[in-house]
This record gives C-alpha cells, sequence and structure tokens, in this order.
C-alpha cells in the first residue's frame, strides 16, 4: 500500500489531495505545475498527502494522468489516479489498472467519467462498458487475483494480486428527492462492491455534506469520507452556475456573492482563498477524514494559505457555518435541519417520504408479466422455462420466438437487443438507448435538476425509474447489483437467456432500504 492509503486507513491525521488538470499534450506548462507544485511539497513538508490527477475532464482529451503520476512517483509523493470508465472499455480496464499496478502505481478515484463534447476530427463515441460500481468491483477483484480459463478446473491459476486503494466519488447536491436518493443507493454499492473512500463532488451547501455523513451513520456504513474544497472565482463560477461542469453547483445567491467580490482590487482573489479556508476550517471540524482541494490556476502559496489558515480557524469552525448555505429554495434534504450540525440521534432519522404518485400504467403492466412469467417459483416461469427450452432444440422455431420478442420490446421500451436485459433493475426502462452513458446501477453524477449531463431536454432515466419504483414499494429493485452486459449473448432472446440462467441474473447483491409513507 501507498503512504497515503495508509493515512487514510490509520485515520489518525487530516488527510489533504490537491487536484491538478494537467490539460492536453505531453509537455507544457498544464503538465509540468504538478511535478513542480509535489516538488515544493516536499521541500515544504506541507500536509498534503496526495496529488490527484484528473482524467479527461469536461469530456475533453488530455494527457493520461498515469503518465504524470508516475513522474511524481518518481520524486517519491503519491498520486491519487482519476480512473474514468468514459472512454474504455473492460479490456483496456483491465490492461490499464495492470499497467498502473506494475508502476506502483495503486491509488484510484475511480468515476463515471464525463461525456465526450470533443476529440480529433470530431466528437468522440462514447463507450462507458462498465459503469463505476462495475469497475470497482473488478478492481477488487483484481487484487484478489483474478482467475484465468485454465486447462484443469482443479489446479485454477490465477493472476497476480494487485493492491488497490479506490476511491470513489457521489453527487450529493440533487434538487429533489428523485435525484438525490439514487445517488445515495448507488453510493452503497459502490461501498458494497469495495470502495475504500468517498471524494463527493463539490459544492457550497454544507448541509449536503453532512448528509453524506449522516447518510452513512444512518446506514452504518464505516468508510472514510472526503470534504470538497474548491477554490472558487468568479470566471469558474459563471460557469458552474451555468452547469456546465458536470455535478459542481454554484446556486444564484454564490454567484452574486463573487461578482461583488470581484470588484475588489484583487478581483476577489483574498475572498475566494478565505472562504476555502473556512470551507476547510468546518470540514475539520466535522471531523471528516480529509479534504479533496482544488482550483484553476493556483499557485503553491495558494494552497499554503488555505491550508495553513484553515488550521488557524478549525477551532471556530461553528461560526464560519451560515457561510456555506447556498443551498435553492424547494432543494429536497433527506434529514432534519441541523443549522449547528450537533448530530444529535433525532437528526440521523430520515424525513418521512410525501407518497409518491402513481407509477404509468406500463410500468404496473410489465410488474404483473414480470411476477406471473419471470419470477423463480411461479408455474408461469416453470412453464416458459420448458417452452424455451424446447424452441432452442429447433432453429426455425427460436428464431420466430426471438423475432416476435424483438418486436414487442421495441414498441414498449426501444430495446437495443443486448441480450443481458436490466429493464427490471431499471424501473422498465432501457439503459442502453435511454442513458447516454449506458448506467445499468444508477446514475452518473452529472445530472442538472434532473435533466441528462448529455441532453439537457431529456430527463435522467434514473429520475423516471426512482418514481416508478417508489411508487409501487420496489425500491429493492434498483439495489440490486447489475454485472455488466455479456455480448456474447447480445442479438439474441433475453427472455430466454433470462430463463435459461445465461444473463446477469445469476448474481445479485442488494444494498439497504427507504421507504416512503404510506
Amino acid at each position: 500500500m501507498s503512504a497515503f492509503s495508509d493515512k487514510v486507513k490509520e485515520g489518525k491525521d487530516f488527510i489533504i489531495t490537491c487536484e491538478f488538470v494537467p490539460g492536453r499534450g505531453s509537455d507544457g506548462q498544464a503538465v509540468e505545475e504538478a511535478i513542480r507544485f509535489g516538488e515544493k511539497v516536499l521541500s515544504s513538508q506541507l500536509p498534503i498527502h496526495a496529488i490527484s490527477i484528473t482524467d479527461n475532464p469536461g469530456g475533453n482529451p488530455a494527457i493520461s494522468p498515469d503518465a504524470v503520476a508516475a513522474d511524481l512517483a518518481q520524486i517519491k509523493l503519491d498520486a491519487l489516479v482519476h480512473f474514468s470508465c468514459a472512454g474504455i472499455n473492460r479490456n483496456t480496464i483491465e490492461s490499464r489498472a495492470m499497467g498502473l499496478a506494475r508502476k506502483g502505481l495503486s491509488n484510484l478515484l475511480v468515476v463515471t467519467g464525463d461525456y465526450p463534447v470533443g476529440g480529433y476530427s470530431g466528437k468522440a463515441k462514447p463507450v462507458f462498458d462498465l459503469d463505476s460500481v462495475q469497475t470497482i468491483r473488478y478492481l477488487k477483484e483484481m487484487n484478489a487475483g483474478i482467475e484465468m480459463p485454465g486447462k484443469s478446473k482443479d489446479a485454477p491459476t490465477y493472476l497476480p494480486q494487485t493492491n488497490f486503494f479506490v476511491a470513489c466519488g457521489v453527487a450529493p447536491f440533487g434538487k429533489n428527492e428523485a435525484e438525490l436518493i439514487p445517488q445515495l443507493i448507488k453510493l452503497e454499492k459502490k461501498i458494497a462492491a469495495g470502495a475504500d473512500l468517498i471524494i463527493p463532488q463539490l459544492g457550497y451547501d454544507i448541509r449536503r455534506f453532512a448528509e453524506l455523513l449522516k447518510y452513512l451513520r444512518y446506514r452504518n456504513l464505516q468508510v472514510p469520507l472526503f470534504g470538497n474544497c474548491y477554490v472558487l472565482s468568479r470566471p469558474v463560477g459563471r460557469i458552474m452556475n451555468k452547469g456546465e461542469v458536470a455535478g459542481c453547483v454554484v446556486n444564484d445567491g454564490l454567484l452574486k456573492l463573487l461578482e461583488q467580490e470581484a470588484s475588489a482590487p484583487d478581483k476577489g482573489k483574498q475572498a475566494k482563498l478565505d472562504r476555502a479556508a473556512r470551507l476547510m476550517a468546518v470540514f475539520r471540524g466535522m471531523k471528516l477524514t480529509g479534504v479533496h482541494l482544488g482550483g484553476f490556476g493556483l499557485k503553491f502559496q495558494d494552497f499554503e494559505y488555505v491550508i495553513r489558515r484553515s488550521e488557524e480557524l478549525a477551532a471556530s469552525w461553528h461560526d464560519y457555518l451560515p457561510d456555506f448555505r447556498f443551498g435553492t429554495p424547494g432543494d429536497f434534504y433527506l434529514f432534519p435541519d441541523d443549522p449547528d450540525l450537533t448530530f444529535d440521534t433525532d437528526k440521523l432519522i430520515p424525513v418521512a417520504l410525501p407518497k409518491p404518485r402513481a407509477a404509468p400504467l406500463s410500468y404496473t403492466l410489465s410488474l404483473l408479466v414480470h411476477r406471473c412469467v419471470f419470477t423463480q417459483g411461479t408455474r408461469g416461469f416453470a412453464w416458459a422455462k420448458k417452452l424455451f427450452q424446447i424452441m432452442g432444440k429447433h432453429a426455425g422455431l427460436s428464431r420466430f420466438a426471438y423475432f416476435l420478442e424483438r418486436q414487442i420490446k421495441r414498441v414498449l421500451f426501444n430495446c437495443q437487443e443486448c441480450g443481458d436485459c436490466a429493464l427490471f433493475n431499471v424501473g422498465y426502462l432501457c439503459p442502453m438507448c435511454g442513458c447516454a452513458k449506458f448506467q445499468r446501477n444508477g446514475p452518473c453524477g452529472g445530472s442538472r435538476n434532473g435533466k441528462c449531463e448529455a441532453d439537457p431536454k431529456k430527463e435522467c432515466l434514473w429520475v423516471k425509474a426512482y418514481r416508478r419504483a417508489a411508487a409501487n414499494n420496489k425500491l429493492e429493485q434498483l439495489r440490486e447489483y447489475v454485472p455488466p452486459v455479456n455480448f456474447a449473448i447480445c442479438k439474441c432472446s433475453s427472455w430466454s437467456n433470462y430463463l435459461l440462467g445465461l444473463d446477469h441474473t445469476r448474481h445479485q447483491i442488494k444494498s439497504g432500504e427507504i421507504s416512503h409513507a404510506a
């Protein structure tokens, strides 16, 4: 393990990571800046435990964080390598992971990744073969040693074990219930998959960070939690206010304050540094494991000021809570308001959720069909399984059955014929056609006000799935872990694959439960 991961696990020190965006190209100021910063960290002994390196942020190409992390390793400084699922398939995920392991780079921040917006000769094709939950599980299986196909089942062979320390993200700033709770459900899936650390997206409503901490306590989940502290300038604030940085929230009130501060002779620099120091002090006071610190165009002395100033302010952290109440009227919160962050017992019990509106008739009918035909132990399941076993012995009957299924599912669900159907797990909505990132285990962190990151005119698939499941008290369906699509069985009958035990339903993992009021 690395010094960084050891420190996180020990839980004695307040851990600090500093984020750098190295940019495009093999060299230049943006690429070299992280290395020069690392050298200054080592010479100054500033309590920074790792340099966090982004992976194609904003959906644009950039130098691989692996290369920059390897350079940092040369000067004996740990890196937290962002590991995005956006542009690679599962084979490349393994190749990249093994390359990192060979270089001794073991600290990874696994993220879904931003939807591509640029690239050579036009917009790049989104891949998203695995989602972040599946990738975390894959990396943890690498730690145990992945079994290799061998000639003898009695003497299996395994790949060399890796030693990855895996951080995960979560977007806690969902404006409404249907946007927030699926994020928390997915977070539990990440933890079940083996996540070692949680680093949330950034925002300036401290109640959101407190709710994450409360949720972990409520669910009895013992996973270290960082705060996210960004030194926010007016130009970046304008961009985030427009929703152009996925998952990052700057509301109108904060933007107005930034505009006022920018009229100062230093254009608001001191104000933004002091705000970041106060926020870090609050995170210290909340007893979070550490903080993820970032900002555009910052110099070493800026990072140093924020860190040292936060140490000075930590004792009076309660005084700064009113500075970070930048929520929006009408925002949904899962726990009662706790403005002083007392974390009293009565503040750790979720609020009663309102009874949701009825789900569409198509969802109710789909549930009925599933209950009668696709639920193991029922007569319908036994008959359907026998029927598909018989048809499997006759090519003509198999082709006709597949043709019939394809027409039905195209009309009802816009089926993409993956052969490994997840409709049951996503509120009878197809993630292969309805989600821009093909997410099968929960929403990405890029939605804004319930709208899709890639297409803001379209409602997030998982928002709709949550509403459907909540209306019928079927949230357990959203909690089931869905393995990756097996493309060996695509373009054939998903009904047959399900009934004959060839698809993902052979493996299920569930997290906890949140119920609605009657």
